[in-house]
């Protein structure tokens, strides 16, 4: 997103933006809130301030306060008089060697002063409605009416149930609502409220009020039927300017002539009126675009009413209503700033290795993220873009905050949230070019949940209107826990292994926490070394040596599954509740045994004329297996059986790989990278036939799986699995002499040892006559399509051996 003048309005005003200083001259009634407190047995005292240009008439004396229970047309049942307390503050916009004042207004900047009056009437159960009216209202530029209308101002009380006991939000006094902003520059505006009763606030803009329930009516909002730019470019980009939303008339929304953000991509942009509501940090930040030159004395056309609205919100009896509501009416005056410019925004940093605080700076908005019981040290930065130029504009910066800051509940509370302090280097003191400052962070843990909001003030010295910027601090307290366990088996750290699973032996657990290694003293104003405790427990399983439960490091010897905890607690500075708590599982695996027995059966039967004896085993020979591998002696599984495979629930014998591999040839020889084939994965794996001749290695491995979400998924574990083998020997197969090819499985096909496979085969008859060849053979000549009889046949084995013979082919037997 970028920022852009090229509004409609924009270019209707870019001659009018050249003029030269105001000479604006206004009534004296600007701006206004009210709130109250209180005072228990339903008795209130009602504060209402009262915001002024102080060149008109004097500050008046005394306003009638008016209270309605029953909203707008009730009549108003309770009356007092609000009467000034305290002296009345005159704020001073005006660079130093400006010499207007209040008594003296000859300058061309009007200046303004704020009064506090106070009343204290008694409002039983009800829904009141606590206000003043008063004078004409000077001319404003985005209000119709001018004098005609009143300035009137009300705070809403509902006080219905005997438990309800309400103060209003408190509007800080620092955010005097009576503001100079500079035309074309980026202005933040604070209207920050403190809520003493914890109550739930809600922000919002709204309209100015005539009377009760009576708003005042807007101005046509100039280049509100939007518009259409073309942007010179290549390609092309339509730059559109939508009509403002509620019609064509300055809204509470957008309540003065404001810049456009830009939004989206080319070829179609728009433009988006730049008036932001920031509900955390509660300010407004906005970039005025239009300036009015030379108006006469009393033309309010570069003021802006602006109001705010805070809703207070309660849970009574199990709902949540609306027991509270008051308002602030601001004025914003739109001037001429020519070269100066408004200070820059907070900037703060974290500067404390470990302590996990997090800043993050905006154009409105300074968040700093703070965690209880950390030590942490925040440097902030005031800067000017003026005194950063070339040459710098050597601008003195005042900081203003709550003279209260570091002792006030609302804000450091005296140290349990922390300090805060201005640089004593002359190059970086406040008042200097660029001011400097830091805050200590401590937080106690009943801090925790807290957010603090702190509104700043920063202001240049240029002449005759100083640049000012309002920004707000706002600090979050979190509750972290950064304490971390590690583990390690046999010298390898498994910590972040999962599952972390001991197989055997023992296991060293160290802990650790990310904290800052030091912590501020407060009533030295030093840091010390922060040394922690730690305090190891066992939370179920074995293997703990409570004897040293102290120690940072110990060392557990579980049999069974088993889990660890670890309290890490600071020894100083902080009290109670600042431990931080880590915890590790450790799963033991039983121990696996893989085992299996072999049986095999006769595939080929030998015949009576063929030599062989009688019962000998013949290739192929299929081999059976019973699996009696077991988890922690358990009960050996059966097929398809589950429930008794595993010792408890979290592992299960599982992982099975069944192997074999031809480790020696049919004469014994042993074989030259034989490759090793897995022909079954499971518990009961089915049955293996082997062919040819020779010595087979036959291999299960058996592993433990931990099992995850009801054993609906499975994670491997981290142990090694149990090997179990047997060696089996399949005898070499000469070729036979005769075949009897009648689908008993049976010596069905004309069958060449191993070490002839594959190589070339030609069958003749006895006439001669070639009747098959196979240019590669593999055991698959069942006499197809020949006659019963005696064949002869002549070989090339794959090494170039040649060899004959003759085989009977008989499908009676």
């Amino acid at each position: 997103m970028k920022k852009t003048l090229l509004s409609y309005w924009l270019l209707l005003w870019a001659c009018a933006l050249l003029g030269g200083l105001p000479a604006a001259r206004a009534s004296h009634l600007l701006g206004c809130d009210m709130t109250y407190t209180s005072l228990g047995g339903n008795q209130y005292k009602v504060r209402f301030r009262l915001y002024r240009d102080c060149s008109g008439a004097g500050t008046p004396t005394s306003f009638d306060l008016e209270c309605r229970n029953g909203g707008c047309n009730a009549p108003a049942s309770v009356t007092a008089s609000l009467m000034p307390v305290g002296q009345t503050i005159a704020a001073t916009p005006l660079c130093p060697t400006n010499p207007t004042t209040c008594s003296n207004p000859s300058g061309t900047y009007p200046l303004y002063d704020f009064t506090n009056y106070e009343a204290t009437v008694t409002l039983p159960p009800g829904q009141w409605t606590m206000s003043t009216r008063l004078g004409n209202r000077p001319d404003i530029g985005n209000l119709t009416g001018g004098a005609s209308n009143y300035l009137y101002t009300e705070a809403f009380l509902d006080n219905r149930g005997t438990a309800v006991v309400n103060t209003s939000p408190q509007f800080d006094p620092q955010d005097v609502p009576i503001q100079y902003v500079c035309v074309n520059q980026l202005t933040t505006f604070g209207f920050s409220a403190i809520e003493p009763d914890g109550d739930s606030l809600v922000y919002s803009l709204a309209a100015p009020l005539d009377n009760c329930g009576a708003p005042i009516a807007y101005k046509p909002y100039p280049g509100a039927a939007g518009g259409v730019v073309i942007i010179t470019r290549s390609p092309l980009c339509v730059l559109e300017f939508p009509s403002l939303t509620g019609g064509s008339t300055y809204t509470p929304q957008l309540p003065l002539p404001v810049a456009y953000d830009v939004i989206g991509s080319c070829p179609i942009q728009q433009g988006v009126p730049y008036f932001r509501l920031n509900q955390q940090a509660r300010t407004v930040t906005f970039k005025p675009n239009v300036y009015l030159p030379n108006l006469p004395a009393g033309d309010g056309g570069n003021k802006y009413v602006v109001v705010v609205e805070v809703s207070e919100y309660r849970r009574i009896n199990g709902v949540r209503r609306i027991i509270g509501r008051v308002r602030r009416e601001a004025v914003l005056i739109v001037i001429d700033c020519g070269t100066n410019s408004t200070p820059n925004p907070v900037v703060a940093q974290n500067q404390t290795p470990n302590s996990n605080t997090a800043t993050t700076n905006t154009v409105d908005t300074t968040r700093i993220n703070v965690y209880s019981c950390s030590y942490s040290r925040v440097s902030v930065n005031f800067t000017d873009p003026d005194n950063l130029k070339t040459p710098s504009a050597r601008q003195r910066l005042t900081v203003t905050l709550p003279a209260t800051i570091n002792s006030d509940p609302s804000y450091l509370a005296g140290g349990d949230v922390g300090t805060f302090a201005f640089s004593t280097d002359p190059a970086h003191v406040n008042g200097s070019e660029n001011p400097q400052a830091t805050f200590i962070f401590q937080p106690s843990p009943n801090m925790v949940g807290r957010t603090i909001r702190i509104n700043v003030r920063i202001e240049d010295n240029a002449c005759p209107v100083k640049g000012l910027q309002n920004r707000v601090i706002v600090i979050r307290i979190l509750k972290g826990n950064f304490a971390t366990a590690l583990a390690t088996a046999g010298g390898t750290n498994l910590t972040g292994v999962t599952p972390l699973t001991l197989c055997s032996g023992s296991l060293a657990l160290k802990g650790s926490v990310v904290r800052p290694d030091s912590i501020r003293n407060l009533a030295t104003n030093k840091s010390v070394v922060q040394v922690y405790a730690y305090q190891w427990s066992l939370v179920r399983g074995n293997g703990f040596n409570a004897a040293t439960a102290t120690s940072q490091n110990i060392s557990v010897n579980p049999t069974i599954t088993s889990r660890y905890k670890l309290l890490i607690t600071p020894t100083s500075g902080f009290g109670p509740g600042c431990g931080d708590t880590t915890s590790i599982l450790v799963r033991v695996a039983p121990p696996v045994a893989a085992r299996f027995t072999i049986t095999d059966s006769i595939s080929s039967r030998p015949v009576s004329s063929t030599g062989i004896a009688p019962g000998r085993l013949v290739p192929p020979i299929t081999y059976k297996f019973t699996n009696q591998s077991t988890i922690n002696g358990a009960v050996p599984c059966s097929s398809g059986v589950t429930t008794n495979c595993y010792a408890s629930p979290e592992f299960r014998l599982d992982s099975l790989v069944w192997t074999y591999q031809r480790i020696k040839d049919g004469t014994g020889s042993p074989t030259a990278n034989a490759p090793v084939v897995v022909f079954a994965r499971g518990y009961a794996p089915k049955d293996l036939k082997l062919t040819d001749g020779g010595t087979y290695l036959i291999k299960l491995s058996a592993a433990s799986t931990l099992i995850t979400n009801n054993t609906t998924s499975r994670v491997p574990g981290q142990c090694a699995a149990s090997l179990y083998q047997r060696l089996v020997i399949v005898p070499e197969l000469n070729a036979p002499n005769i075949i009897t090819p009648n689908n008993d499985n049976l010596n069905d096909v004309f069958v060449l040892p191993f070490s002839q496979r594959g190589g070339k085969l030609e069958i003749f008859n006895r006439w001669g006559s070639k009747v098959q060849e196979y240019s590669n053979y593999q055991n698959t000549w069942a006499g197809a399509g020949q006659p019963d009889g005696v064949y002869y046949y002549y070989v090339t084995d794959p090494s170039g051996n040649k060899s004959k013979g003759w085989v009977e082919v008989r499908r009676g037997q």
